[in-house]
């Protein structure tokens, strides 16, 4: 595909001229003949570069500049200009211009500055994919699987200390070690950018992933999906059967109801095992002797928000006491899943619960989260039917 260029200057012959020379050489070319034209065809099209020139009535470059790396930063921006200004240059490169060129415009030099730019940006956005895809990998592939593994672990130690010998349970400790190791290995590889030091004077896991992760990765994060016809009531019981040990050690009495003849859905199997232990894990941990931890499931004709979807919908209810309501949503809303803009409400539960989302909505489902004032957190999510 053609690299698509805009060039704008406020004399016509210039813009129309370089227009037509760039097409020569193969590139896609646009041309305005002002900043407010320029914005209009930027809103439009996304641009590889743009090709500005500095003085222009009205709309000057350096404020069309502004806009570009404010809106549009996928379009990298050369400046123009007849008047050879250091503090000019210094002022355009400092506010995100990644050329500053003189004219008149020295056609061979232009194209070659051109192609040096595209091999920069094309490194660049290699370089983007990789960091996407590991990111998304520590997302949705490995920290969940790290959490339930220190669950489990902490589980077994703690129910089983006074039963097991001295070496089984160092053993398990050990265990427990490596995966906090694991986690500090990820946490120390997803530094990417410099990160802030969190309040406990070490770089954790958490604070990493505040750091680097902001909603958009969240939503726009990839993953693999092995999608097949699953039986949603069977899958969740099967889970729950897992977690037995955990609820008896507990005091938590799970409850499971099936609507009868409940239909197929299809999905990821192993991605909803994901995202039902991390909301098992997380009811488990915050409920108390006694709470109840329930699963509802039944077959609807409408989604989670009104519209039309013929789905199963499974609701999972369970007593959230480490924080209050509010709190917890402000953790897990849409709006709030800035990292850094939070700090105490996001755990590693609520991360885990906003990953859930994610991967639930990458299958055609919906997720919802809805607290009540006696501290009972309700959890829906549903799954198109086969």
């Amino acid at each position: 595909m053609k690299s698509s260029i805009l060039v704008v200057d406020d004399q016509a012959a210039i813009a129309l001229s370089t227009q037509k020379k760039l097409r020569a050489y193969g590139f896609d070319v646009d041309a305005a003949e002002s900043g407010e034209e320029a914005l209009t065809l930027i809103e439009k099209k996304n641009y590889d570069i743009v090709i500005l020139d500095i003085m222009m009535p009205n709309m000057n470059g350096i404020q069309v500049l502004e806009f570009i790396t404010a809106k549009h930063p996928y379009s990298d921006v050369m400046m123009m200009t007849a008047f050879e200004d250091y503090s000019m240059a210094k002022e355009c490169m400092e506010k995100g211009a990644k050329e500053y060129l003189l004219k008149p415009l020295d056609f061979t030099e232009l194209v070659s500055r051109i192609n040096a730019l595209l091999r920069v940006r094309d490194s660049e956005h290699r370089f983007s994919d990789l960091r996407n895809f590991w990111q998304s990998t520590v997302l949705f592939d490995v920290y969940g699987s790290l959490q339930s593994i220190h669950f489990i672990l902490d589980h077994a130690i703690e129910s089983m200390k006074s039963s097991l010998p001295e070496k089984d349970i160092a053993l398990l400790l050990h265990a427990l070690d490596l995966n906090e190791q694991v986690v500090r290995t990820l946490k120390e590889s997803s530094k990417i950018n410099d990160l802030a030091v969190c309040d406990r004077s070490h770089r954790c896991v958490d604070c990493a992933l505040k750091e680097n992760v902001k909603n958009n990765d969240l939503a726009e994060g990839f993953f693999l999906l092995r999608q097949a016809d699953t039986d949603l009531g069977l899958l969740i019981k099967q889970i729950a059967d897992r977690y037995v040990p955990c609820f008896l050690g507990k005091g938590i009495v799970f409850l499971q109801e099936n609507e009868p003849k409940l239909p197929l859905v299809k999905c990821d199997a192993e991605r909803i095992e994901q995202v039902v232990n991390s909301i098992f894990e997380a009811g488990i941990e915050d409920s108390n002797h006694g709470d109840i931890l329930k699963a509802v499931l039944s077959k609807s004709q409408v989604g989670l928000h009104g519209e039309p979807n013929a789905c199963v919908i499974c609701s999972l209810e369970y007593s959230h006491r480490s924080m209050t309501p509010e709190d917890f949503l402000k953790g897990i809303t849409e709006e709030d899943t800035d990292w850094k803009n939070i700090t105490k409400t996001v755990t590693a539960n609520t991360l885990n619960l906003t990953i859930c989302r994610r991967i639930v909505e990458g299958q055609g489902g919906a997720f919802k989260v809805e607290t009540h004032q006696d501290n009972r957190i309700q959890i829906k999510f549903t799954l198109p039917l086969v």
